[in-house]
């Protein structure tokens, strides 16, 4: 049976093994201490809800890749070098999201192709957006929400609790 733990700790480890991320986070994005720089790349999961059915437990996921934007200096300044430049301003955004999409898509592709002998399971296509966002530094990358479904073996003898007993008999499991 797949838990919260388990799950979690499968997206730790197929993001820290992609050789383009630095680490991993959990929770609340607002939480990590952005300043550190040996963080980026840095992959962030957010497990939004967890829909509890009959037999599957559903985890609405957003895993994010995200890396710092830096300024960029042109080393010449050429006829066509504006080609190579972002559009908005002198930066490496485009590189960000270049790079952070193809890494996503790397961890996007290994988790659909069956991994843990078919114990997690992609729900649906997945959508992936782009993001910048400004803490101290401005940082960008791609977001992808995901529908994980895994096995919910919902023992019904784990808990003294049966019909009778909470109609006042003596019936367990």
């Amino acid at each position: 049976m797949q838990t919260y733990y388990s799950v979690t700790n499968f997206f730790n480890n197929v993001c820290t093994a992609h050789p383009n991320i630095k680490s991993f986070t959990l929770g609340d994005l607002y939480t990590v201490d952005m300043k550190k720089s040996q963080l980026f790349p840095l992959a962030h999961l957010i497990v939004n809800n967890v829909n509890i059915d009959s037999g599957t437990m559903l985890y609405n996921v957003t895993l994010m890749v995200m890396d710092k934007v830096a300024d960029i200096t042109p080393d010449s300044y050429g006829n066509y070098n504006n080609l190579l430049k972002n559009y908005k301003d002198v930066t490496n955004i485009i590189d960000v999201h270049n790079t952070s999409l193809m890494t996503l898509n790397d961890i996007v592709s290994y988790v659909y192709r069956d991994p843990q002998a078919g114990e997690l399971i992609v729900n649906g296509s997945s959508l992936a957006t782009p993001f910048e966002e400004r803490f101290d530094d401005l940082l960008a990358g791609w977001a992808i929400d995901m529908n994980i479904a895994v096995g919910n073996t919902q023992d019904m003898c784990a808990i003294v609790i049966s019909d009778a007993l909470a109609n006042g008999g003596d019936n367990v499991c």
